[in-house]
């Protein structure tokens, strides 16, 4: 049977599954795309360090030798309602709906080896640069790809397979890959850390995203910039007038899912509630994201962009915590605040506080309350 596949029995599988659209690449290398990431790490727009943990190849046949073409799909979803509810750390729909894409692409990918043909489903490749060779978007200015069908608001997956496919993909958004942002820079304009170079780079050490779950000590001009988010950042997306008509009739996600992201549930530190509030963050964007560490650190910046001297009972404990990063930005959490209480906290700490990177942050937030 395998022989006989098409890409509209390919098309039509996808669409059973949930997808909006699939296309296919040839699985040859993607020359340009390597050179050009690594044209951006030389002029230091890609901290090395941080692409090299991305494990990505530019090569298909690193990943299956035998690969004949890269399938690519494509899942909507619709972006959340903004703002979130005061004390709520808002999160990006995308981490919801991710995990699910991904069980379909394995269902997918289950569907093609029962035609005896090799499946791997991957994350391991540039999907976005596969996706406009596939035909299924464009780039635009904020480097994301977009389609008419989603905008921007899409999740990516990839399968590389040993089978010839018959057949196009049945839908062409590829305008030649030329964007049509014309003379628009509202992208550009409104990020808040200028990340977004006028000709479309995106400077990795400026993006806010890039910085959410790194488990690292976060510059404090990236700190303020976070707002109270936990997991995604999207202002260049709802800025952006090609996603308009993706922006209307948005709504928030249920009440109980929203608790789970309630900063006072994100930055207790009793035992069985950290256990219960880090199973239930996994519940909902899956559990690469919700690492205690890393969840807490975004957490402690969320709770320093509200300024509300309700968190400082947790900020207390949190500077206590063991490790770095989250001591550090309790320190700038606590700073924000501002109360004579935030002042007595970090002074009382930095009379016990032994790590030099830790110490530099309670006196910054001491010597520089917040004023506004």
């Amino acid at each position: 049977m395998s022989k006989s596949l098409t890409m509209q029995n390919i098309t039509d599988k996808a669409l059973e599954l949930g997808f909006a659209l699939i296309g296919k690449a040839s699985a040859e290398p993607l020359f340009e795309w390597g050179r050009e990431v690594e044209r951006r790490i030389h002029d230091c727009l890609i901290p090395g360090d941080t692409w090299s943990r991305r494990n990505l190849e530019f090569a298909p046949d690193k990943l299956m030798p035998d690969a004949r073409h890269a399938l690519i799909l494509v899942k909507s979803y619709k972006p959340f309602a903004e703002p979130f509810p005061s004390s709520i750390a808002a999160y990006s729909a995308h981490y919801r709906e991710y995990p699910d894409g991904q069980q379909s692409a394995l269902l997918f990918a289950k569907w093609l080896r029962e035609m005896d043909i090799n499946a791997l489903v991957t994350s391991k490749l540039p999907l976005k640069a596969l996706a406009v060779k596939a035909g299924l978007g464009v780039y635009r200015r904020n480097s994301l790809v977009y389609s008419k069908v989603s905008g921007s608001f899409m999740t990516l997956y990839g399968i590389l397979v040993d089978t010839e496919i018959r057949g196009d993909t049945s839908y062409d958004d590829s305008s030649g890959g030329v964007s049509e942002c014309s003379g628009c820079d509202l992208c550009v304009s409104r990020c808040p850390t200028g990340a977004i170079m006028p000709q479309g780079a995106i400077d990795l050490r400026r993006c806010i995203r890039n910085h959410m779950g790194s488990g690292k000590v976060v510059p404090p001009e990236i700190r303020e910039a976070y707002g109270v988010r936990l997991l995604g950042c999207e202002i260049c997306q709802r800025v952006c007038p090609q996603n308009a008509h993706f922006l209307k009739n948005l709504s928030l996600p249920p009440h109980e899912e929203l608790e789970a992201f309630s900063l006072p549930n994100l930055l207790d530190l009793t035992q069985s509630s950290r256990k219960e509030a880090l199973e239930n963050i996994g519940n909902v964007i899956g559990r690469n994201y919700a690492r205690k560490n890393r969840i807490l650190g975004d957490a402690v910046i969320a709770a320093g962009n509200t300024k509300d001297p309700s968190l400082l009972e947790y900020l207390k404990e949190t500077l206590k915590y063991p490790h770095v990063p989250v001591r550090a930005h309790s320190a700038w959490a606590i700073g924000r605040i501002g109360t004579p209480e935030a002042q007595e906290i970090l002074t009382n700490a930095l009379n016990q506080e032994k790590d030099p990177q830790a110490i530099s942050e309670i006196t910054s937030a001491m010597e520089k309350p917040d004023d506004e």
